[in-house]
C-alpha cells in the first residue's frame, strides 16, 4: 500500500525480497504473499489501530525433512484513520539452517492530502550469513481528472558493498470505469559499484542501466 505501483509491472518498487544485488541474494520467497497461511486481523473497531499476524507452511519436501524450510511467521501493526497511514511490519522465512534464515524488516506511510498521496517505504532485508540489502522509496499519486499520475524514486544498498541501485518510474492510469482503467508506466534504473541490477528479469551488464515500459488494460472482476 505504500507503493504507488503496488506489486505489478515495471515500476513497481524492487524491495529487497525481489532483488539480487551482488552477494545479498534475496530468495523472494514471500516478498509478495505467502502461501498456505493463517493469519489474524485486528478488528477494525479500535481508534485507527491496526495489526496482522500472519503464519505460513512451508511444507517442506524430502531434502528439508525435520526443518522448518519455507515456513514463514510476520505481524504488522500500525494506525490508519483519515488520511493517514503508517505501519511497521517483520517477517522470517525459516531456511534448512539458521544461516539459510531470511528476515524482513519495513516502515510505511502516507498522507492523503486530496491533490496528491505522498508516500515513503524504508526496507531492509538479511539472511544468517550476513548479506543485507536496504532499499527506500518516495511515491506519490495525484489525480488527474478521470485518472492519475503515479511517480516513485528508490534506492538500494547492500551492506559493506559498494553495488547499488537507483530507479526511477512515472506512470499514468486512465479510468474508463469503475473497474477498467489504461494504464503507462516507464521505469529506469542505474547501477553503481558493480551492481547489475535489471528490470523484470532482464540482464545488464555491471554498471550499466535498465530501462522498461508497460502498455496494459485492467479490469477488475
Amino acid at each position: 500500500v505504500y507503493d504507488p505501483f503496488g506489486t505489478n509491472g515495471v515500476g513497481q518498487a524492487a524491495t529487497p525480497g525481489m532483488i539480487a544485488l551482488g552477494t545479498a541474494v534475496a530468495t523472494g520467497t514471500n516478498a509478495v504473499r505467502s502461501n498456505n497461511t493463517i493469519a489474524y486481523f485486528l478488528p477494525g473497531n479500535i481508534g485507527g489501530v491496526t495489526g496482522q499476524f500472519q503464519y505460513g507452511f512451508g511444507e517442506n519436501g524430502a531434502a528439508a525433512s525435520g526443518t522448518k524450510a519455507n515456513n514463514y511467521v510476520g505481524f504488522r501493526v500500525g494506525y490508519a484513520a483519515g488520511p493517514l497511514s503508517a505501519h511497521y511490519a517483520y517477517g522470517k522465512t525459516s531456511g534448512a539452517t539458521a544461516a539459510a534464515d531470511t528476515k524482513y524488516t519495513n516502515i510505511g506511510a502516507s498522507f492523503d492530502a486530496g491533490v496528491v498521496k505522498p508516500m515513503v517505504f524504508w526496507g531492509t532485508e538479511k539472511n544468517g550469513a550476513g548479506a543485507k540489502v536496504t532499499g527506500l522509496e518516495l511515491g506519490l499519486v495525484a489525480p488527474v481528472g478521470a485518472g492519475e499520475i503515479r511517480a516513485a524514486w528508490s534506492k538500494y544498498d547492500v551492506a559493506a558493498s559498494s553495488n547499488d541501485a537507483t530507479k526511477l518510474a512515472l506512470g499514468y492510469v486512465h479510468n474508463l470505469s469503475k473497474r477498467t482503467a489504461l494504464y503507462t508506466t516507464v521505469a529506469r534504473v542505474s547501477n553503481s559499484g558493480g551492481a547489475a541490477q535489471a528490470l523484470n528479469g532482464a540482464v545488464t551488464a555491471v554498471n550499466n542501466k535498465s530501462t522498461g515500459y508497460d502498455f496494459g488494460i485492467r479490469h477488475s472482476f
